[in-house]
């Protein structure tokens, strides 16, 4: 075997080593955070008398039907997405990021 194949291998075998060594290092730094990740069920606050007071004073009882059947459809797509949701009723505190905000009409 000449120089140049030899210090080529070393620098294969080192670069490989090197790939493997990084990929376990990171695995096990995210075992932890994972972990926990895993017994935190994520909440979302679904904010009924906003709801109510965003309906028009006007509208019809299509409309008013319409925006029920659709707040009440996108918590039914969050707690299939595995999400927790509540009604602002049963929250003592909540950071405002976790509130649906209604869509504009």
């Amino acid at each position: 075997m000449d120089a140049k194949s030899h210090w080529l291998s070393t620098v294969l075998i080192a670069a490989c080593l090197g790939g493997i060594g990084g990929w376990f290092s990171a695995y096990q730094q995210l075992q932890q955070p994972l972990a926990r990740l895993n017994l935190v069920t994520p909440v979302f606050v679904l904010d009924r008398a906003k709801l109510i007071q965003s309906i028009p004073p006007n509208a019809s009882q299509e409309q008013m039907t319409k925006i029920v059947d659709d707040w009440q459809s996108q918590a039914k797509k969050l707690s299939n997405a595995g999400y927790l949701v509540i009604d602002s009723t049963a929250v003592v505190a909540a950071h405002s990021d976790l509130y649906i905000q209604s869509q504009g009409r």
